[in-house]
């Protein structure tokens, strides 16, 4: 009875991190000026954004600057983060592939995507994924 009652509290534990909302911490630019985070709609299948990865953009004072849907679906692996320097965001997607994008006037824009970008998206991955 025990092993049976354990095996239905695993189960509904699992199911439950599949079908709630998700959030990420908060990452800050490597200039200090912005902080991104992720958000993944879970649960809202009628919604546009349901299963999208969905980066927020933050300012200096933690206001709100804008959303960007990214367009990685949340059905495989994914990352973001900075580059190293500057303030150009990283996405890595085992489903889209890399992309990065440079703010301007607190806006993203996307950019082509260099060597040194797919390199650094590839490390985000690693360290996600260890």
């Amino acid at each position: 009875m025990k092993r049976k009652l354990t095996l239905i509290l695993l189960s509904l534990t699992f199911t439950s991190c599949f079908f709630s909302n998700y959030e990420s911490e908060l990452i800050k630019s490597p200039t200090g000026n912005f902080e991104i985070k992720a958000t993944v709609n879970r649960t809202d299948k009628n919604a546009e954004d349901f299963a999208y990865v969905i980066i927020h953009l933050y300012g200096k004072e933690n206001n709100k600057l804008t959303e960007l849907n990214t367009g990685a679906g949340d059905g495989n692996k994914w990352t973001i983060g900075w580059t190293e320097v500057g303030d150009t965001i990283v996405l890595q997607s085992s489903d889209i592939g890399n992309k990065a994008w440079i703010l301007n006037q607190d806006k993203p824009n996307q950019i082509k995507m260099t060597d040194e970008l797919n390199e650094r998206a590839e490390f985000l991955y690693s360290e996600k994924y260890k």
